[in-house]
């Protein structure tokens, strides 16, 4: 599979055919403008920037305005299940769930806290996974056991692998959450990854050059015979196109076009 897109066209939600040819798989062209079909491996998947989200968290809330009377905790602490968090000036001491880290304070101690409104978040930094959105034409493709690959930005040489664990309509979006198998160190809640969902996976696709095919035609010598017929393809690269539909044979010489 080719390297992810730049962060700027990473935003850019779309279907990406890329094709993994080995090393020395290039095309053996003649003196005559002909050439041989090859077999290779072929990815197709969907790229889209994805968001890493944590499936457990906690905010104390206050049933009504109430004024803080003692602060435990400080943001970027772990925390113990049931270790206190806050307490107001009833007396009632708020505790954490589970063990985890305090990713928020939004009050200080003596402060009026508002009923309702988060004072303290604790989030669990174990049970993450990644949220993706996707366009409508990019979802009905993906389905729960696709593979993924994860990279993060500043930490490209430790890609990380995933699964796709469902895809559900979320408002007006289109979600796929995808489960990593495991993330590299310094990953948290609400970092950005880029994320390859495979669609397709081909070890031994049939290609063509794609200067071989000329609007939608492919002409060949078959059996010292020049035979020309539609052919149906697909895009892999600049040079490479995909046969699908089995009319190419591997002992065909395929003629370039112009030739």
């Amino acid at each position: 599979m080719k390297k992810f897109m730049t962060r700027k066209a990473a935003l850019a939600v779309g279907l990406i055919i890329a094709a993994a040819l080995l090393f020395g798989f290039g095309m053996k062209c003649k003196g005559n403008g002909t050439a041989r079909p090859r077999l290779g491996p072929v990815v197709e998947a969907v790229y889209a920037l994805g968001t890493v989200k944590t499936d457990r968290w906690y905010n104390v809330r206050f049933g009504m305005n109430a004024i803080i009377q003692k602060m435990y905790v400080v943001e970027g602490q772990e925390v113990a299940r049931g270790a206190p968090l806050v307490m107001t000036d009833s007396g009632i001491v708020f505790r954490s769930p589970f063990t985890g880290t305090v990713t928020q304070v939004a009050y200080r101690e003596r402060e009026m806290a508002p009923g309702g409104q988060p004072i303290v978040t604790v989030s669990s930094l174990s049970d993450m996974y990644i949220r993706v959105s996707l366009d409508q034409k990019s979802i009905v493709m993906v389905r729960k056991g696709q593979e993924a690959e994860l990279s993060f930005e500043n930490l490209r040489d430790e890609k990380a692998a995933g699964i796709v664990e469902s895809v559900y309509p979320s408002e007006n979006e289109f979600i796929v959450r995808v489960a990593a198998r495991k993330f590299p160190a310094g990953v948290l809640p609400e970092m950005t990854c880029d994320t390859a969902i495979v669609i397709r996976k081909e070890e031994k696709a049939l290609l063509v050059p794609a200067a071989s095919v000329k609007k939608g035609m492919i002409t060949v010598e078959r059996k010292g015979k020049r035979i020309s017929f539609r052919a149906k393809t697909r895009p892999v690269d600049e040079k490479w196109t995909e046969v699908i539909d089995g009319k190419v044979l591997l002992d065909d010489i395929i003629i370039l076009k112009g030739k």
